[in-house]
């Protein structure tokens, strides 16, 4: 790596990160209704560890950027943006529906529409409303952990 790479790869490590939970309700290709929800700050080795806990907890597997479609590839990136994918988009079929959780510098901005929750609701099954609220579940468990452990290394 040249050194500038090495230099911004060392920064963004002692950044706020953040893990965010990302739906996107497809009307058509590339017309989408998106949410972005950051549910958990923390810095860089927290957070990446706090997702594969609620990946433990949910009985999910976590996919690499090469297991995700037009994801970045890079030779030696052994710091892959992970996701938690609750419901992968459907081809061809609109709407479809795509909601993953994931991990990323605390840069971006939760944004959803008004009308987001509701069309959301209108078109997410039983089966993927329960996968969420065991996540839901899983996440605060996650924080809850972090919480208290967080509280006695202070106390010490």
């Amino acid at each position: 790596m040249t050194e500038p790479i090495t230099l911004a790869v060392a920064r963004m490590k002692t950044m706020p990160w953040a893990i965010y939970r990302v739906r996107r309700l497809y009307y058509a290709p590339a017309n989408a209704a998106r949410s972005v929800d950051s549910v958990l700050l923390g810095g860089h080795r927290t957070v990446h560890t706090a997702l594969a806990e609620v990946s433990r907890l949910v009985d999910i597997p976590l996919a690499k950027n090469d297991e995700i479609a037009g994801a970045p590839a890079r030779d030696g990136d052994r710091d892959t943006h992970r996701r938690l994918w609750l419901c992968r988009r459907g081809d061809g079929v609109y709407p479809t529906q795509e909601e993953f959780y994931t991990v990323a510098p605390a840069q971006a901005q939760d944004k959803e529409l008004d009308s987001f929750a509701d069309a959301w609701a209108d078109n997410t099954d039983e089966a993927l409303a329960r996968l969420e609220r065991r996540v839901d579940t899983a996440v605060a468990a996650v924080q809850q952990a972090l919480v208290e452990g967080q509280g006695r290394s202070n106390a010490a």
